[in-house]
């Protein structure tokens, strides 16, 4: 049988918009290299979020049981910290629940132009994307037309670290403008 015709036989890829954090499970599916759980934004969270232009990038790897102490010193004391906190926290135990880790590299950064403009994959097993401010992560779906996460969503992107889609990465970046973004990104270690 000719390579051609034995990939005939493999589901088209294809990305998930999902409306509950349940779905995020449907990273481990074979024909599945992106998951965006779009959820809503907090506004508390949001309003904090425009306080933290001059205090990031926090970068570190960090314990999901130690996470709030682990950053919370490194971010400014205002209104709307601790469900900032709280949520980082979720989403951290969430991740690691789903990556069966402990240990998640955390980058949280304030940006104000775009950090990787040009569309690329990652040669990562999965990273957790969060906008909180600003833009959300564009990616392209298998008709190259160009898709967007909300501001809050919970997106998962699968990497060509990822045994079997190694050809299948999903196809990212970051949105294209000078409008301030407040980013979170989860690796597991």
């Amino acid at each position: 049988m000719s390579a051609l015709a034995f990939n005939a036989f493999r589901p088209q890829i294809q990305q998930v918009m999902a409306e509950d954090p349940t779905d995020l499970t449907r990273i481990f599916n074979d024909d599945v290299n992106l998951v965006s759980w779009q959820r809503n934004a907090d506004n508390a969270i949001a309003e904090y979020c425009r306080t933290l232009a001059l205090t990031m990038p926090i970068k570190r790897i960090v314990h999901v049981d130690s996470i709030q102490t682990d950053i919370g010193h490194a971010l400014p004391d205002a209104q709307g910290k601790e469900a900032f906190l709280h949520d980082i926290a979720l989403l951290c135990h969430m991740f690691s629940c789903l990556m069966d880790c402990q240990q998640l590299g955390l980058r949280l950064e304030t940006l104000r132009q775009p950090m990787c403009p040009k569309f690329h994959t990652d040669h990562l097993v999965c990273r957790l994307v969060c906008t909180y401010l600003g833009p959300g992560t564009e990616w392209l779906d298998a008709n190259a037309n160009t898709l967007k996460a909300a501001p809050f969503a919970v997106t998962l992107l699968k990497g060509s670290g990822w045994e079997g889609n190694e050809q299948h990465a999903i196809v990212h970046r970051s949105p294209a403008g000078d409008a301030p973004r407040v980013l979170l990104t989860l690796d597991p270690m």
